[in-house]
């Protein structure tokens, strides 16, 4: 079946939140407004059609947490009074809108236009959804592609892209505080999503957000018990395993605004936020510097020496525009540079094909692993190899060389990158 856009009335009633089926917990909320939400969604529910109390119950369960607002509500107070408000997405492709028809049907537009109409209309829009990627080069890009432009409100989508591991969570965390920690306070928001066959990150993602008290947004939460009763099928909410459709992409906008109904009608004022200073799983990429193919060695954390085989060329991969360290298939002269740092990485364009070549990867004249840009799961798409991670800052002497079965392979290196955590506490 297809599911109707409820009114709007339908959603300022759905003011009670749900705790999350997958770890995240609601926060409680003032017994008043709860017991007020109660009765107006019995009141209304009595007026609603089986399928319009279907949806009515989804737009609910995708709420999770109010977390604290004190910065978010900073943020469209400052609307309120005229200013400029920039609001950012951040995430893969989901964010960046495939399985909409269009840019402007996509969850973050569609999203963004009720927050403004709702607020007064002083916002700006940025998406920098990037297809394929998860929080591990979302970190590292979230500099230049978000922060550089000093968003106000950061929603960040990442659940379906992430893996379990490590790896994962300490990203997704080390993004979050580095958002955090700008000098314009920035507010942060995370939705979860989930795939067909039910991978999601929520749980782990959830306990980041509850750790910093965020606002949290569940998709899983709302459509999984009705695809689970039989009361809706995956294909109303997606053409593919990932992507919402059309309507995918309309429901997930609509649970963002139900957060924001629920907001305005909310009780309680959270008047300060003091961000935690222990991590939940490892700040260990926090605050990473990226170096592009344009760099200029003025950051002291990063020193390109020599480009040896690897020159830099004109190429270009999804956002990564200023060229990249290219190895044509010709030589084994090493690219070399100093690198300080607690972790190191490079990215690449990976693919799934014989055409794509190896290098290794020296630190003080010691390899210590060789990174293959033939990937099974590549498609052409930016990719962040980690090379090293430390437990402290060290000064590193880098050397990369083509392997020698990689004549006649291309290389692409579009950006060189090191965090500068200077111990890391898990």
């Amino acid at each position: 079946m297809k599911l109707k856009k409820l009114a709007a009335i339908l959603v300022s009633a759905a003011i009670c939140p749900m705790f999350s089926a997958c770890g995240g917990n609601s926060e409680t909320i003032a017994e008043n407004t709860e017991n007020s939400a109660e009765t107006t969604a019995e009141t209304t529910a009595e007026t609603l059609s089986p399928e319009e109390q279907i949806h009515n119950d989804m737009v609910k369960r995708s709420f999770v947490s109010f977390g604290n607002t004190y910065r978010l509500e900073n943020k469209l107070s400052k609307a309120a009074g005229g200013e400029t408000v920039t609001v950012a997405y951040l995430g893969g492709s989901i964010t960046e809108g495939i399985g909409a028809p269009d840019k402007e049907s996509c969850y973050a537009k569609l999203s963004f236009n009720a927050l403004s109409e709702m607020n007064g209309g002083n916002f700006e829009y940025l998406n920098a959804g990037l297809s394929g990627t998860p929080s591990i080069l979302g970190n590292l890009r979230v500099q230049k592609d978000v922060l550089d432009y000093s968003p106000d409100i950061v929603f960040l989508e990442f659940a379906v892209n992430d893996g379990m591991e490590n790896i994962y969570k300490e990203s997704y965390e080390s993004l979050v505080r580095t958002i955090l920690k700008q000098d314009n306070e920035p507010a942060v928001i995370l939705l979860f999503t989930v795939t067909k066959t039910g991978h999601t990150c929520q749980e782990q993602m959830s306990q980041i957000g509850e750790r910093y008290q965020l606002p949290m947004i569940s998709v899983p939460n709302a459509i999984q018990p009705e695809i689970e009763a039989g009361r809706m099928t995956w294909a109303d909410y997606s053409d593919d395993d990932a992507h919402p459709n059309t309507e995918g992409h309309k429901l997930v906008a609509e649970f963002i605004e139900n957060y924001f109904t629920q907001l305005m009608m909310r009780d309680t004022v959270d008047t300060s936020y003091e961000m935690p200073v222990l991590p939940k799983f490892g700040n260990d990429y926090e605050s990473a510097f990226l170096a592009e193919a344009d760099y200029d060695n003025s950051n002291e954390n990063i020193r390109i020496q020599d480009t040896g085989s690897f020159p830099v060329t004109a190429r270009r991969v999804a956002d990564f525009e200023k060229g990249a360290w290219l190895y044509s298939g010709e030589g084994q002269q090493p690219l070399k540079m100093t690198v300080k740092g607690n972790a190191l990485f490079f990215v690449c364009k990976r693919n799934n094909s014989s055409s794509m070549g190896k290098f290794d990867v020296y630190v003080d004249g010691e390899r210590i692993t060789t990174i293959d840009t033939n990937q099974p799961d590549g498609w052409g798409e930016p990719y962040a190899f980690q090379a090293v991670k430390w437990q402290t800052v060290h000064e590193m002497n880098v050397e990369i060389v083509p392997t020698a079965d990689s004549a006649g392979k291309t290389i692409e290196i579009f950006g060189i990158a090191a965090s500068q955590v200077e111990e890391i506490t898990f």
